[in-house]
């Protein structure tokens, strides 16, 4: 650091100086003396100020309406909290449920295509039983053809010996 020196005028000694004794401080030590009993007072007014206004019934009902606004705040946010949860576990449900219903709906395909597959095994079953029949009605037929034949030739053998 540079060296600093101070030097200070000399005060003229007056009256003022007498009055004063021995004690001689430069004007600027004196002017800020003069401001800081100015700034303190002037804190201490608006300390005061302050305090006043601090404990008068509209900050007193501004403090208690933002202590109950606190506490609502709070409220909402617990119920907020729930509905979540409420809100979380209704989503899981409702996976669940949907598939429960893509597995019954895969299901129900299998079952479709099952009913189809016996349909059809249904119609082959009665076009064969169908195909027997009428199988069954020409040997028929063609069994009475021949015991009718016979008939008639058990019944010419029978007149003619």
């Amino acid at each position: 650091m540079a060296p600093t020196s101070y030097r200070y005028s000399q005060l003229p000694t007056d009256e003022f100086a007498k009055n004063l004794g021995d004690l001689k401080l430069p004007v600027r030590v004196w002017v800020l003396l003069g401001l800081l009993v100015v700034v303190v007072v002037g804190l201490s007014v608006a300390v005061g100020v302050f305090a006043v206004q601090a404990n008068s019934p509209a900050c007193k009902d501004g403090l208690q309406a933002e202590q109950e606004c606190r506490n609502i705040t709070h409220l909402l946010e617990q119920e907020l909290t729930r509905a979540q949860e409420v809100l979380r576990g209704t989503e899981a449900q409702a996976a669940t449920c949907n598939q429960t219903v893509e597995t019954l709906k895969i299901s129900l395909e299998e079952e479709k295509a099952a009913g189809h597959k016996q349909q059809e095994l249904v119609q082959k079953l009665q076009d064969v039983i169908k195909t027997l029949n009428q199988s069954l009605q020409n040997k028929s037929s063609q069994l009475e053809k021949k015991s009718a034949e016979l008939e008639k030739l058990r019944l010419g053998t029978f007149q003619s010996g």
